[in-house]
């Protein structure tokens, strides 16, 4: 038989930690909508800004932009991976962590040099305990990510890609979908992709025959190529502000998913132990029953 005393302590404790996981999953659902509602504005935005890219694109000169031109040779890669601060999360960081391991174990498999920038506590405790050297590491960016922060971070990669440190950047990070699902993601960030901007939103030059238009009949002032310059800095600050905005949007909702699982469990974890505890209590009464009989019946004889 249990210990009636011990079963009592036992669901003091699971309720108590219940209030507690019950109100971290209020915490995340208030955050989900705001972080949901940043997504929901940022996105548009980022998807006319690709266009106007693939579109500018077209035009002559645009090729010599020094972020759009791969190097001579690809002998080393960047990449930056984007963790939470925080765990409670689910598998949240566990996911991004084994596509950031993969992405890096395939670039090494082919023989390229490889930097790794993580951004978030829980990806830098990961990847010193392995012993991989980090090249820059950036905390308390998870809750609320601002887009200065994302300009700092795009500068740092910049900065290596124009003085040839590395032939490549890349970013991994997770794309939210809804609080239960999220898709880690690995995305090059420079050189800029245009081919697969152009696929992606049907702009070839095809495109512009079929619709009988001639990219020479429009005229920039200052040229195609300087609007383009200007821009693309401002699209690599965009891409990781949203990557920034995708990923705390993902771990909010992880988050969410990961305590509202906790707390049914704890739930159920409590009405088990209630129904031992009057099974237990019974067990006792009943025990305490059968001796007073049996002492009376003794001073009867």
């Amino acid at each position: 038989m249990q210990n009636t005393k011990e079963l009592r302590s036992r669901i003091k404790s699971v309720s108590g930690m219940g209030k507690i996981i019950k109100a971290m999953e209020m915490v995340a659902s208030s955050k989900i909508r705001k972080a949901q509602t940043r997504i929901l504005e940022s996105r548009p935005f980022m998807e006319k800004l690709e266009e106007f890219i693939a579109e500018l694109s077209g035009f002559p000169g645009t090729f010599e932009n020094p972020l759009i031109m791969e190097h001579d040779s690809f002998k080393s890669v960047l990449i930056l991976g984007i963790t939470s601060d925080r765990g409670l999360c689910g598998g949240y960081n566990t996911n991004i962590m084994k596509l950031i391991n993969k992405t890096i174990r395939d670039h090494e498999v082919s023989g390229k040099k490889v930097k790794l920038n993580i951004i978030g506590t829980k990806g830098k405790n990961h990847f010193k305990y392995v012993g991989r050297d980090l090249s820059n590491v950036y905390g308390n960016l998870s809750d609320y990510p601002k887009f200065l922060d994302a300009r700092e971070i795009a500068n740092d990669l910049l900065r290596e890609y124009l003085s040839k440190i590395v032939d490549r950047v890349e970013i991994c990070y997770t794309i939210f979908k809804n609080p239960a699902e999220q898709h880690p993601v690995v995305k090059q960030i420079l050189p800029v992709p245009l081919t697969e901007l152009r696929k992606k939103l049907y702009l070839t030059y095809e495109y512009y025959s079929e619709k009988d238009e001639s990219i020479v009949d429009f005229i920039f002032e200052p040229s195609s190529s300087e609007v383009l310059f200007s821009l693309i800095p401002e699209y690599i600050y965009t891409i990781i502000y949203n990557a920034l905005l995708e990923s705390t949007a993902s771990e909010t909702g992880a988050r969410m998913t990961a305590m509202r699982s906790a707390s049914d469990s704890s739930d159920e974890m409590v009405k088990d132990l209630t129904r031992k505890y009057h099974r237990a209590r019974q067990q006792q009464i009943t025990m305490e029953i059968a001796e007073i009989a049996s002492g009376a019946e003794a001073l009867m004889q």
